[in-house]
């Protein structure tokens, strides 16, 4: 292990080094916010812990924009491999 960090870049131990601060705050975010509440859903009331709350919400929200962001990449890649197409056949034309 020792080795492996001696081999690390400067800037590469920063960047564990602040990610494991970061990781060290939010796990006491998240005990200290373990209390439940109340949470209402369409046709029910359950009780849920503050921080699974925040996790399920960051959790929905990832997917949301994943989803979103995946329709947009898709309809730019089929745009790309049209253009391609059209490069190679413009480019065996000049070849002859």
């Amino acid at each position: 292990m020792k080795e492996w960090w001696q081999g690390l870049k400067n800037q590469q131990k920063v960047k564990y080094i602040i990610s494991a601060i970061a990781g060290l705050l939010v796990l006491i975010f998240a005990i200290v916010n373990w209390k439940s509440i109340n949470v209402n859903l369409l046709v029910t009331t359950v009780r849920i812990p503050v921080t699974l709350l925040i996790i399920l919400s960051l959790a929905g929200g990832f997917g949301l924009a994943t989803l979103f962001d995946y329709r947009k990449f898709k309809k730019k890649d089929k745009e790309i491999k049209s253009l391609k197409s059209q490069l190679t056949m413009k480019e065996a034309e000049d070849e002859i």
